[in-house]
């Protein structure tokens, strides 16, 4: 839990379109956040296969520029991913030196 580690600001699409990457920027540096997490994603397998620009720009461009931002900012950013990323085909547990295989 991160109660009790200060104040959580928690922002949905209404305050945060991720599908415009760019809208990003203002928003972190007007909130001047110690700690970024993103737990954001596209996970319509079948709706990101019919729109790829939005899922790119959703699952790869807005946390890219998070990273950007949290960088220039000196802070952490913690991204959350799902299972998609694999192939299925380990036994056990994944993680992050598994290579990807969608």
């Amino acid at each position: 839990s991160l109660k009790g580690l200060g104040e959580l600001i928690v922002l949905g699409r209404e305050q945060l379109d991720l599908s415009q990457p760019e809208s990003i920027r203002p928003v972190v540096r007007h909130i001047k956040p110690d700690l970024i997490i993103n737990a954001a994603a596209h996970t319509a397998v079948d709706q990101a296969e019919s729109e790829p620009e939005l899922a790119f720009a959703i699952n790869a461009t807005s946390p890219g520029v998070f990273a950007e931002e949290a960088a220039m900012l000196g802070i952490p950013l913690i991204h959350y991913s799902t299972d998609y990323v694999f192939d299925g085909s380990k036994d056990g547990l994944w993680n992050e030196a598994d290579a990807p295989n969608p």
